[in-house]
């Protein structure tokens, strides 16, 4: 049995997180299982690393700062092991990688120059410090484990800050540096990160070591990812909009991707595409109650699958509208508007479009670029207007597939609590129902659309 478990930022914080960790791994590793460990930074690291990597363009105190409280943090932690030749062995470890993240943060205040490679290497120093933390305190359980910096077993292509992995080539170094080890030792590989060609370091964007972990389960061959959170895993809505709100026991990996796509933190949707093609099943546990089943990914099916399995929603968007008579017969239109787009590195979610008009959604944050570009390069529309006041659902279920009447349901119950939609748009999966309504119909519309389908 060879499993893949990746534990999040969220789980690993402090001692009592670690030694958890590491209790848990060595009851499975004790049964005769081989585990290849993916871990994420400590809770709340990238953040500072991302925050402090801007300020040092222009402010040195930052550095010092930011160091500082790595170190705190970090070494804090390898001297609360027991054994005293573990926490020094850490602690060494942990000061060398600390000392280049020094120099390259001085490197970048020296040029003032903050490159999307500069922002790989040094985004992606928190996994390379928890890794070591938490191969330390597996020794400390009597565990033999050892760190591994992915930059050795991922290779990438050069996309610094959205990277996709050249799977031929990882299978080869996974094999390499962690099939051959993994009875003698826990192997525990730093996530979020790879390497291109030439030993770059890459990474794949916030939340990548979901990703992470599913690359390196496909590359083994492994039985299954373990997904290890604080929460027990995919519910039928966000339980802070729906007390009613349920686990789901069983999803699709069609039904994965979607709640992924669609800002659910449970799970980076690219994970699910190097498991979905060996058929590698994907389990999501809450590291406080590992007795629960939580939710698994798979091909299964049962034999009472709900139509709707999660009503999921954002928040955090922006529509964008633009309408024109020119538009009608006239080619090339939605290249140009969606083209202006991706020049400015915005990405589009939600897409519907008239012969008069186009409407899209992008992240809010993207809204003032966004504007700025549009009102420059597409001034020969006749209105474009953007608004921030939105929400967005998404309706999601492989029942969903080839049954008619669903979005009559949906937009009936709504309608019949005054609910306007916005927007609509039908995924090309059929198993995804998105729509646009008012930011202050949010709650009341989850509530509304999962009693209709829990009835």
């Amino acid at each position: 049995m060879l499993t893949v478990m990746k534990f999040g930022g969220s789980i690993l914080s402090s001692k009592e997180d670690l030694q958890r960790v590491a209790a848990l791994v060595k009851k499975r590793r004790d049964k005769g299982e081989e585990l290849c460990l993916v871990v994420s930074a400590l809770k709340g690291v990238t953040d500072k690393l991302i925050e402090a990597s801007e300020k040092a363009l222009k402010d040195r105190k930052a550095i010092e700062t930011l160091i500082y409280g790595l170190r705190r943090t970090h070494l804090g932690l390898a001297m609360e092991l027991g054994g005293e030749a573990v926490g020094k062995n850490a602690a060494k470890k942990l000061k060398e990688k600390l000392d280049i993240l020094e120099k390259a943060l001085y490197g970048i205040n020296y040029l003032g120059e903050l490159s999307e490679r500069s922002k790989a290497l040094v985004f992606t120093f928190g996994e390379r410090l928890s890794a070591i933390i938490v191969a330390a305190y597996l020794e400390e359980n009597g565990v033999k484990a050892s760190a591994l910096d992915a930059s050795k077993a991922i290779v990438t292509d050069r996309r610094f800050s959205q990277a996709r992995p050249i799977m031929d080539k990882t299978r080869e170094k996974v094999k390499e540096e962690i099939a051959g080890n993994l009875k003698e030792r826990i192997i525990v590989v730093t996530g979020y990160l790879g390497a291109d060609g030439k030993g770059n370091i890459t990474c794949f964007g916030r939340g990548g070591s979901d990703f992470s972990a599913g690359i390196i389960a496909s590359a083994l061959n492994a039985d299954s990812l373990e997904l290890w959170k604080d929460v027990d895993g995919f519910m039928s809505a966000d339980p802070k909009l729906e007390k009613d709100a349920e686990l789901i026991h069983n999803l699709s990996y069609e039904e994965a991707e979607e709640l992924g796509y669609f800002g659910a933190k449970i799970i980076h949707p690219r994970t699910v595409v190097p498991l979905k093609e060996k058929k590698i099943k994907i389990v999501i546990k809450n590291i406080l109650t590992p007795e629960k089943q939580g939710t698994v990914v798979s091909v299964e099916r049962s034999k009472h699958e709900k139509i709707v399995k999660s009503i999921a929603s954002r928040d955090n968007i922006a529509r964008v509208c633009l309408k024109s008579a020119a538009m009608i017969d006239h080619p090339g239109v939605l290249a140009k508007v969606f083209g202006t787009i991706s020049k400015e590195g915005i990405s589009v979610d939600l897409v519907s479009t008239s012969e008069a008009g186009i409407s899209f959604t992008i992240n809010e944050s993207d809204l003032e670029k966004a504007k700025k570009a549009l009102e420059n390069e597409c001034a020969d529309f006749e209105s474009i207007s953007f608004d921030s006041d939105v929400a967005m659902i998404g309706v999601i279920g492989e029942g969903m597939r080839r049954k008619p009447g669903i979005a009559g349901k949906v937009f009936g119950a709504l309608g019949k609590k005054d609910i306007n939609v916005e927007m609509i748009s039908q995924g090309s999966s059929e198993i995804n129902l998105s729509f646009l309504i008012k930011q202050k119909d949010l709650e009341n519309a989850i509530k509304t659309i999962h009693q209709k389908f829990r009835e």
